[in-house]
Parts: structure tokens; C-alpha cells; sequence
């Protein structure tokens, strides 16, 4: 494995931070339970993903938002379980779980149960089904009613252990 060094810590202003709280508030479900106060300023961390730079948003202590190059903003994956974020879910069998930690998207025949309704281009947790931890985030690229199909169903976008997750528990310890 390499090891993949983190960028710099910085802290925004409280104008950045209130609207980047409002843009999550309104676009992931369940974010309005994390932000209590709006009126502070948010810590970053960037981190090299794929090529780019991606940006985690720490409030106070807890890493709760990653914001990837291609403009998507989603949950950090600790913060769902944390935060009890109520985001549709999807739980895939074991075979599939080593190679979603791997970075692989997410295949129809994999998924064993679909929890809450979602559409194309929603973010979706993915879970495993032993002990129904969360293993990865994505945006679903159908529908939940056709989701265990044959083919690509959720693009893998963060995942327990990629260089966001390492990053973030290398500045951590």
C-alpha cells in the first residue's frame, strides 16, 4: 500500500462555512442533525485523490463532509453511522464487500436488500450484510426499484480505507 501523504489543514471563513453547511444541509438528508451552530468556521483538509485534490471538512473534531474534484459533496463515511444519517442504504452480500474496499462500484447481483426509496444520482450508504457497517458512499446510477439488476447500480465515490479515509486517521492519531 502507498503511503499517501495529506495536504494542508486550514480553517475557512464562518461565510464559507455557512454556505457550504446550507449547500449540505439541503442536499444530504439528515445534515441539519450535524451542523447545530451555522455561525463557525470549518476546519479543511485536502487530500489527493485520484490525481486531484479533495477536500474534508472537519466540524470541530468529527470529519463530516468530503467534497471530491468532480464537484460532488457527500458525507464523510464515519459521519453516517455517527450522526444516525438517514440516507437510503443498500446491503451487499460478503463476496462483494472486499472489492467495494477496493474502490469497485457497486454490482446489481451483489446487493441483498435495498433500505429506503432513492434515484439516479442520490447518494446512497453501502453497507455489509454480516454486520451492516458502512463500507462505502456512492451515487446511485439507478433507480432503487432496479438496483439489483445486472451492471454498474452505485459508484463507488468513498470507501473505508481509500487515501480520504487514510488521510484523515493519519492526521487523527
Amino acid at each position: 500500500m502507498i503511503d499517501i501523504p495529506a495536504g494542508r489543514r486550514y480553517a475557512i471563513t464562518v461565510k464559507q462555512s455557512r454556505s457550504l453547511i446550507d449547500e449540505a444541509v439541503r442536499i444530504i438528508p439528515g445534515m441539519d442533525r450535524v451542523f447545530t451552530k451555522r455561525k463557525i468556521s470549518l476546519e479543511v483538509l485536502e487530500v489527493p485523490w485520484k490525481g486531484k485534490i479533495a477536500k474534508v471538512y472537519f466540524y470541530g473534531e468529527d470529519p463530516v463532509l468530503v467534497e471530491l474534484p468532480t464537484g460532488d459533496l457527500i458525507p464523510f463515511l464515519t459521519a453516517v453511522e455517527k450522526f444516525y444519517l438517514p440516507l437510503p442504504k443498500v446491503i451487499v452480500d460478503l463476496g462483494a464487500v472486499k472489492p467495494i474496499a477496493s474502490g469497485a462500484h457497486v454490482m446489481g447481483p451483489g446487493i441483498r436488500e435495498v433500505s429506503g426509496d432513492f434515484s439516479e444520482g442520490d447518494i446512497v450508504v453501502v453497507l455489509d450484510e454480516k454486520i451492516k457497517a458502512a463500507i462505502a458512499i456512492g451515487k446511485a446510477l439507478r433507480p432503487s426499484n432496479e438496483v439489483k439488476e445486472r451492471g454498474r447500480s452505485i459508484l463507488n465515490l468513498h470507501h473505508a480505507g481509500d487515501s480520504i479515509w487514510r488521510a484523515v486517521a493519519s492526521k487523527s492519531s
